[in-house]
């Protein structure tokens, strides 16, 4: 007698899990790899070179002498065009805007510190003490209009000529005042004849404005020649 409890030997396999079949048989119909390297298309390679000449091409003729000023314009040929002198009013009373925090919108300055520039012989006096004064600052006790000041004005030095010109020119004629402007060309020689100093004191200021520079010699005329007579004709 045949024992009842023995299975059928095909119920004692493992059944195969159906999407692990699904899976191996869409593996088997992919493409496997292949080493190897594809080579670069000629036109890929030509199109390369082409866009590193033109950029070379265009940094050389566009970049300029590598300087400060290699990205400006190219200037047109012909005579380059000259701006037009800045009117030194307006240019003066922009670059007073440093000077309002001391000596105020109003030019009254601020009392025992900074003195006033409304009706200053400092101002309205002499223009080459004037200039000097701004260029190298100048610094303890000066006395305005019978009041002492004491604090220190810097060196306007880094500022051109045409600047210093300009505000001093603004200064001499505004709030008040009534005086002739002050010309680039005195702001020019003053700044060669106190290169080299340093800041001002009220006595050094004085023996300056006390020395001014001799007036350069005039030219000596050639004495006139005679002209010798023309011989009579015979």
């Amino acid at each position: 007698m045949s024992d009842t409890t023995q299975q059928n030997p095909e119920e004692q396999q493992p059944q195969a899990d159906p999407v692990f079949t699904l899976h191996m048989a869409a593996m088997r119909e992919m493409q496997e790899p292949r080493d190897g390297i594809a080579p670069t298309p000629v036109s890929y390679i030509i199109c390369c070179f082409l866009a590193l000449l033109a950029g070379g091409w265009y940094m050389g003729y566009y970049g300029g002498e590598w300087t400060a000023n290699g990205l400006s314009e190219r200037p047109i040929a012909g005579i380059p065009p000259t701006a037009p002198p800045q009117d030194p009013m307006v240019l003066g009373k922009e670059v007073f805007g440093a000077c309002i925090q001391c000596h105020q919108e109003s030019g009254l300055g601020v009392a025992g510190t900074y003195p006033p520039l409304a009706r200053s012989e400092y101002v309205l006096g002499d223009k080459r003490r004037l200039v000097a004064i701004l260029l190298k600052g100048i610094n303890g006790e000066l006395v305005v209009d019978g009041k002492v000041y004491n604090s220190q004005m810097p060196a306007w030095e880094i500022r051109e000529d045409e600047e210093i010109a300009a505000v001093l020119t603004y200064i001499r004629a505004s709030w008040g005042n009534k005086a002739d402007p002050v010309p680039i060309s005195l702001v020019t020689a003053v700044r060669k004849e106190t290169a080299g100093k340093g800041e001002w004191r009220s006595a050094a200021l004085d023996e300056f404005a006390a020395t001014a520079p001799a007036a350069p010699a005039a030219p000596a005329t050639p004495a006139a020649t005679e002209t010798p007579a023309a011989a009579p004709v015979k």
